[in-house]
Formats: C-alpha cells, structure tokens, sequence
C-alpha cells in the first residue's frame, strides 16, 4: 500500500557558484565528493536536492524532524539511485520501502519518491 509520493523539479543553475558553505546545509560530503567528479555537476546536484524535496514531501512532514543532509542519495552498481537509510529516516518511514527515480535534461532535474508498504 502507497503511504506517500513526493515528486519535485529543480532548475540546474541554481547550484551555480554556490559557496562550499550553502552547498555542505544541503549535501552530504559524498553527495558533494561525486559532484565533484561529474561532467554535470549542476545537474547531479539539482537532481539530488530535487530527490531530497521529494522525499520530504513523501513523508508528508517537509524538513520537521530532519534536515536535507539527513537525505542522501547513491546510486548501486547499475546506476539505480536510492536513498540511503539512517536511523533518523527508518524512524519516519519504518519499515517501508522508498523508491526513488531520478531524471535529467539540459536545464531541469526532477525526482520522484514513492513510500510503499
């Protein structure tokens, strides 16, 4: 059964020329470690905060009870992503599971979460 969906879009420029600072509110070092290392990193960031948004909107709070760091997003050996599951997050989804999709373009990422169980 469907507890929550969570779909948000992002425009890639806005991660242009932010500070170390903003970006380390938002993003884990990982997140900001494999930005780093992409041809696209506006967009890999843009679609990683657009993942977190739908993720908070999913869980049906906003960012009460945990913050965008909270939120991090990998990918498997495939190039799946998915969320990574901390103690903070399996407290408000429980045992759900949470399945993310991601998608770029030149100018907009979008995200879109599902909690199921």
């Amino acid at each position: 059964m469907v507890k929550g969906i969570g779909i948000d879009i992002a425009d890639n420029r806005r991660f242009e020329g932010r500070s170390d600072i903003f970006l380390a509110r938002i993003f884990t070092s990982r997140e900001l470690g494999e930005a780093a290392s992409r041809a696209d990193r506006n967009g890999f960031l843009a679609s990683r905060f657009a993942a977190k948004e739908a993720f908070a909107k999913a869980v049906g709070t906003g960012f009460r009870g945990f913050s965008p760091v909270d939120v991090e997003i990998e990918e498997d050996g495939l190039g799946r992503p998915f969320v990574v599951m901390t103690p903070t997050l399996d407290a408000l989804v429980g045992k759900c599971a949470v399945l993310l999709s991601l998608s770029h373009e030149r100018e907009h990422s979008v995200a879109m979460v599902v909690i199921d169980g």
